[in-house]
């Protein structure tokens, strides 16, 4: 036994010595390959964890804290990837990733303790960064404002140390033409008073109305005219001229845009040499969203007035609307079947995707890119006639007639994308939630395509194809504790549908997770268990992922911890993307383990095992499995 840490009493938490780790590693490992599984932990930058001294308030999967600690605690479990959330540049006070300004990269993922290294030539001075570590006023949650400041009075010294550095002076000669737009409409953006510092000051915090006033898709509508055309009329004099003075008159602000984009594909450099070493993959994720900046750039290849969304269903009685743009259908493909000038836009966005995430890429709201629904944006309500899906309910020209038509983002960009880099259709995840319409259905399944099965939303793990991503939850779900704790407390009330759902469900995990040949008296008496006993029924549910047929396991991070806290509450801004690991993760998790609130992977890989009779002729691995089980469940 050792002491974990002491908070008003001794607390003691049994963890493997070196010896019980090597077996249990080990054993997880053989287990994982009988079952034919992979699992990964969905962990955003953010929420990556950092020593005390390092803590600047916000992670990254770039840091010294997650590649010399957290890697190697995620290989010891069985992890072989970590999706992260989507990766681009943040707007100016929307902290959600899935509304990126642009494809630019998220400064914040920017380690800031490598740049007071030599490998940087200490570009940061120790004094400042342990300023911003001393300062940080929130140590296991985001302050998204305070990140702003801190970040931005860091990398702008380090800029100042760094811009005349020949390793800058080449990457703007060989990458400036990639971010000039990005870098320009950030630098208009200020111009015109869209930042916080310009209008609203630097305050803490913001209400929705004014993040949505000033970060909202297609506010650069309200510029002057030659900035709001600045680059859809880029060949002409007026527009060049205007490019030149931009860029010379901020040359200052414009070569720091770039110097921090030069950090980030450095460390992504990095990152996916590491993967290789270590077999921690990161894996990436493609918002549906368009940027705001190639909705200025490409602003004619969009359909006027239109935006893509989600129709009135159980989740959104008026439906939901996102206000991205959508691309002209007729402007992504041509007559001839060959990409048009969206086309090849999308061609773009994917490939710089799949060359930055080797591990593949999940795709965000996969039904909005089969057959999207769009909605009038000045309307007030959405009706049959302002909205609907584009391609299958709507008559006019843009409705498709086959199958192919409908596949045909994936088979003409998005997988060419994929096996560009050396990836094929497995390594792509398609986030299909939500009522997918017959199209989508079909496509997904003849293209053999990963979707996602998720067992909170009532998905019966037995049932998940084998090809299916499964999963607890997901970013915009409850905690798995806090949706156990909202079934236990519903279970026994009257008139609650609650009460149904949870005898069903129970019924379905003690069948599908109970030892293969047990006998129906056994299973029901297992699933009375389960109702009463939260251990047992959190135990089950992850042994579920394990025994069903899908080959792919996926875990938020607040599940593997057993940390009762939601991450993200769709249609809201605040407090959102803000949750974190602590410096003590390891410690956490198996107290949290000991306390049954989070999974025992030898103890469910096990069950797994002796549910599909796989047990039989295993003894020694089913015997290292148990013990170590045992061992990590121990306080």
């Amino acid at each position: 036994m050792r002491i974990q840490k002491i908070d008003n009493g001794l607390t003691f938490t049994r963890k493997p010595n070196q010896k019980e780790m090597q077996i249990y590693t080990n054993s997880i490992n053989k287990g994982l390959n009988l079952l034919g599984k992979q699992v990964d932990v969905i962990l955003h930058n953010a929420s990556a964890p950092a020593v005390k001294s390092e803590n600047t308030g916000i992670g990254s999967l770039f840091s010294k804290t997650t590649v010399t600690k957290l890697f190697p605690f995620l290989k010891d479990h069985g992890f072989s990837g970590i999706q992260q959330e989507p990766n681009g540049l943040r707007k100016v006070l929307d902290n959600s990733p899935y509304a990126p300004e642009s494809n630019a990269k998220n400064i914040f993922m920017i380690p800031l303790e490598k740049l007071t290294t030599e490998e940087y030539g200490k570009i940061l001075s120790r004094e400042t960064f342990d300023k911003i570590v001393k300062n940080n006023p929130d140590k296991e949650t985001v302050n998204y404002p305070y990140i702003r400041r801190s970040y931005d009075m860091a990398l702008k010294e380090a800029f100042i140390n760094g811009k005349n550095s020949k390793e800058f002076l080449e990457f703007k000669a060989a990458r400036e033409a990639d971010y000039e737009k990005s870098a320009v409409y950030r630098i208009l953006s200020k111009i015109h008073g869209n930042d916080d510092t310009a209008i609203w000051g630097n305050k803490d915090s913001y209400t929705d109305k004014e993040i949505s006033k000033i970060s909202g898709a297609g506010w650069f509508e309200n510029w002057d005219k030659i900035d709001r055309d600045l680059y859809a009329k880029e060949s002409s004099k007026a527009s060049q001229k205007r490019i030149a003075e931009i860029k010379e008159k901020y040359k200052d602000d414009y070569d720091y845009f770039l110097f921090q984009q030069m950090i980030l594909e450095k460390e992504n450099r990095k990152s996916n040499e590491l993967a290789k070493k270590t077999g921690i993959k990161i894996i990436g994720d493609s918002p549906v969203a368009q940027t705001d900046v190639d909705t200025w750039v490409n602003k004619k290849l969009f359909l006027k007035g239109k935006a893509i969304g989600c129709p009135p269903d159980y989740f959104s009685k008026t439906g939901q609307r996102w206000g991205f743009k959508y691309y002209d259908p007729e402007k992504i493909f041509n007559q001839d079947g060959s990409l048009g000038e969206a086309g090849k836009a999308l061609q773009k966005k994917y490939e710089e995707y799949f060359a930055s995430f080797p591990g593949g890429i999940r795709l965000d709201h996969v039904i909005g890119l089969v057959d999207p629904f769009i909605y009038t944006v000045n309307s007030t309500k959405m009706t049959s006639s302002n909205s609907g899906r584009i391609y299958s309910v709507f008559s006019g020209k843009y409705k498709k007639k086959n199958d192919e038509e409908y596949a045909n983002l994936f088979t003409k960009i998005i997988i060419p994308a994929a096996e560009k880099y050396g990836l094929n259709k497995s390594d792509i995840i398609c986030e299909d939630l939500g009522d997918k319409t017959e199209p989508v259905k079909r496509v997904m399944k003849n293209l053999n395509l990963s979707g996602i099965s998720i067992t909170q939303f009532d998905d019966r793990g037995s049932k998940a194809p084998a090809n299916n991503v499964i999963m607890i939850g997901s970013h915009d779900n409850s905690s798995f504790l806090e949706f156990m704790e909202n079934l236990f407390n519903h279970k026994n009330k009257k008139n609650s549908g609650e009460t149904g759902r949870f005898i069903k469900k129970t019924n379905y995990l003690a069948e599908d997770t109970a030892p293969k040949g047990a006998t129906k008296e056994e299973i029901k008496q297992y699933a009375k268990e389960l109702r009463t006993d939260k251990k047992k029924f959190l135990a089950a549910s992850f042994t579920e992922l394990f025994a069903s047929p899908a080959k792919r396991i996926q875990i938020f991070f607040t599940d593997f911890w057993g940390i009762a806290k939601t991450y993200n509450r769709p249609g809201t801004t605040q407090g959102n993307w803000a949750l974190r690991l602590g410096e003590n993760f390891e410690d956490d998790y198996y107290k949290a383990v000991s306390e049954g609130k989070a999974p025992n992977f030898a103890d469910a890989i096990a069950k797994a095992l002796r549910h599909r009779g796989l047990d039989k002729g295993n003894e020694k691995l089913m015997k290292d499995l148990e013990d170590s089980a045992k061992i990590i469940n121990e306080k």
